[in-house]
């Protein structure tokens, strides 16, 4: 974290990998999604299930628009891949299980006065679902969902969002994220980025991004800004 030093007055987190171990079996999504997409029309071969599902999406809206596909059409399209993605994620509810200190460094980070958001592209209902399972969810000020904006993150709308429902600057926040597609969001909308890498075969190799392996490390880098 280079740069001018400046106050930290929120923390956004992202959920599955980061605060919780999720059970959702994105290959059984990805593969509901990419059938139903070829039932309706999408040229088969052209999707795959080692495609982030952004990716597949886009790829079968292009597909579709080349077709002759109206919007209302594509919406429509969109809606039910989103309808899947939803079934599978409040499928694999009672299987998630919370990462060791979560709830304390949630807590030490709210009694020091900062602002808590929760990024995620699980749907709003799994989301509330889990953040309640644990009780988690009194530590949060903003949540915002894959089903509350219309570009998910990588999209660094979704974070400019967030960051305007907590009245933050993207300056005074740091984003903890496990994935690349959070580390691209963060670096689009000027987040200050942390991974939380709990895996040595992490996707994400670059140098110059913070790493910590526990996430009560995330105390120690606040008092540091």
């Amino acid at each position: 974290m280079s740069g001018s030093k400046m106050t930290v007055k929120a923390i956004i987190f992202d959920l599955d990998g980061t605060l919780i171990n999720s059970a959702i079996s994105f290959k059984k999504m990805k593969l509901r999604i990419i059938k139903y997409l070829e039932d309706i029309g999408v040229t088969p071969s052209l999707l795959n299930e080692n495609m982030l599902n952004f990716e597949i999406t886009q790829r079968a809206v292009d597909d579709l628009k080349r077709k002759g596909f109206s919007e209302k059409q594509i919406k429509k399209v969109l809606d039910e891949v989103s309808s899947i993605m939803n079934q599978v994620e409040l499928e694999s509810f009672d299987n998630a299980s919370l990462i060791p200190g979560v709830p304390e460094t949630l807590k030490i980070l709210k009694d020091q006065g900062l602002k808590l958001g929760l990024m995620t592209r699980s749907c709003r209902k799994y989301a509330e679902k889990v953040l309640e399972k644990f009780e988690l969810r009194k530590y949060f000020d903003v949540i915002i969902a894959r089903d509350d904006v219309e570009n998910p993150k990588p999209d660094p709308s979704h974070a400019i969002q967030l960051l305007e429902l907590l009245d933050t600057s993207a300056e005074e926040a740091i984003f903890v994220g496990d994935h690349w597609s959070d580390a691209e969001c963060a670096k689009r909308s000027g987040l200050k980025f942390v991974l939380f890498q709990r895996k040595d075969d992490s996707p994400i190799r670059n140098s110059r991004i913070l790493k910590i392996r526990n996430i009560k490390e995330i105390i120690r880098i606040i008092k540091k800004n």
